[in-house]
């Protein structure tokens, strides 16, 4: 007789007051989108209950897309993400397109006039990570590097440009 370590699927609790104690749970770990918490809720509680828990969390103010949206978007550009791989963050976490495009104005208006900060993001990932590519002369594997990131083309040839410059 062999063995399995499969785990038998349970039944998903359907009362609300459970999935409501565990999202509480859940946000005092971390923050969530309305829809990454109803999706973590859904492995355990049904549908239903995982909906009630959410909107519940809304209604107390506990949970706001807006403001998941625009902390998760800051933390993410202190990281030198680009534009692009923020928002397909953001997507992935189930934030709404309209939402991911108003925070992400929003936070690339209120850095400094002049200052890009896609190409300042673009600079310090060339000067941290791919300098010795450089060095080598191998400039189309940094570009190629830095579109898989997310950046422009424009953006990318500026930053190897300027980083090449000051070298």
């Amino acid at each position: 007789m062999a063995w399995s370590y499969r785990r038998k699927p349970e039944e998903k609790c359907a009362e609300p007051g459970p999935a409501r104690e565990k999202a509480l749970e859940l946000l005092t770990g971390q923050d969530f989108s309305c829809q990454g918490l109803y999706d973590r809720l859904c492995r355990r509680f049904t549908e239903e209950a995982a909906a009630y828990a959410v909107s519940e969390m809304v209604r107390l103010h506990y949970l706001d897309d807006e403001r998941y949206a625009r902390v998760r978007a800051r933390s993410l550009l202190m990281q030198h993400k680009s534009r692009r791989a923020i928002a397909d963050a953001l997507r992935r976490k189930g934030v709404d397109r309209e939402l991911i495009a108003d925070t992400l104005d929003a936070l690339y208006n209120e850095q400094e006039p002049g200052v890009d900060p896609e190409l300042e993001a673009a600079q310090i990932l060339v000067q941290r990570q791919y300098a010795r590519r450089l060095e080598e002369g191998r400039q189309d594997l940094v570009l190629a590097a830095l579109a898989r990131r997310g950046f422009s083309y424009r953006v990318a040839r500026d930053a190897v440009a300027s980083v090449t410059r000051q070298v």
